[in-house]
């Protein structure tokens, strides 16, 4: 069962904030002129940076009286203050976070803990920031019981939810918040990343030439994970997606899943572009391979039976 929690995997090498300032500056706009809507809906592809963003403008709300404020002419939190160690200690009143990976994870019993953390009031009379991640995710038993929860805040709480486009959010919750729709273009993407890079410190890597696949928060995941396993090239490629599948299998880290459709995009594009005259054959292949994948995430198929599958289908394309 998964729990309310303060806790965030919250990357502090990521404490700055790239790409978000008009939209950072509207907030504290609206929030300053007490105009910011209670429920709020920030609806984008995951991994461009939509909690990121709302964390640090969490962190400039919370800190503003603290000792370490936030930074506001350089967007960046200060990792060393109360808060940012409250909030990592699970003591931070005025944050919950619930994120969910997979359908099941939010349960009515953890909405209805969190109704409980919400029936007491703040005692710094600071705003109190309830972000729920993945909110397309959740069940219909826990979206009532969030709705219920949601339909008559309390002059001190706020509600974020970050829908990353996984599946259709369920209608009733959006009929109660405001939605935030956040698009990255190529170019922002590009800039974002570029950002992150020099911040970072990362060294250039194949997977960087592909962004147009994937979102600069991904992209990062993704070059971790290779780094992790020690792949630099996709010279051998088929052994890399076993590679992944067996990972996935073992871990069931998402990011897994989602580096192997990444790949599998790069794959067909240069398919495509090195035998043009068949790209409607090329693409009904492709979409056998991600249906085999998505069936492979969603009811567990054997492993091995799947890669076999793969190669087949793969095999009809090389």
């Amino acid at each position: 069962m998964k729990k309310i929690t303060n806790n965030i995997s919250f990357d502090e090498s990521l404490n700055k904030l790239f790409g978000y300032d008009k939209l950072f500056n509207n907030f504290v706009t609206l929030f300053n002129a007490n105009k910011l809507p209670k429920i709020l809906i920030l609806t984008g592809d995951k991994g461009i940076g939509k909690f990121t963003f709302i964390f640090h403008f969490i962190n400039f709300v919370l800190s503003k009286q603290a000792e370490s404020s936030y930074d506001m002419e350089n967007f960046s939190i200060q990792f060393g203050s109360n808060i940012i160690k409250k909030i990592k200690s699970n003591v931070e009143q005025n944050y919950n976070y619930l994120g969910c990976d997979k359908q099941s994870n939010v349960s009515v019993d953890s909405i209805r803990e969190l109704k409980l953390k919400l029936s007491k009031t703040p005692l710094n009379n600071l705003p109190r920031f309830n972000v729920i991640d993945d909110v397309e995710l959740i069940n219909l038993n826990s979206a009532n019981a969030l709705l219920k929860l949601i339909e008559e805040p309390s002059d001190y709480d706020y509600f974020f939810l970050i829908n990353n486009k996984n599946k259709n959010v369920i209608e009733t919750l959006f009929s109660r918040s405001i939605e935030f729709k956040i698009f990255l273009s190529l170019d922002d993407k590009k800039n974002i990343f570029k950002l992150i890079k020099e911040h970072l410190n990362l060294e250039n890597n194949f997977l960087h030439d592909y962004l147009e696949y994937s979102t600069p928060g991904n992209l990062l995941k993704f070059n971790f994970l290779f780094k992790e396993l020690g792949i630099e090239t996709l010279e051998n490629f088929d052994n890399t997606i076993y590679k992944l599948l067996e990972g996935f299998k073992k871990t069931k880290n998402i990011t897994y899943f989602n580096l192997i459709i990444f790949l599998i995009d790069i794959k067909f594009s240069e398919i495509i572009g090195a035998n043009n005259e068949n790209t409607l054959k090329i693409i009904e292949i492709k979409n056998k391979i991600l249906d085999l994948l998505y069936q492979y995430n969603n009811f567990n198929l054997n492993m091995l039976n799947v890669f076999n599958q793969y190669k087949v289908y793969l095999n009809h394309v090389r």
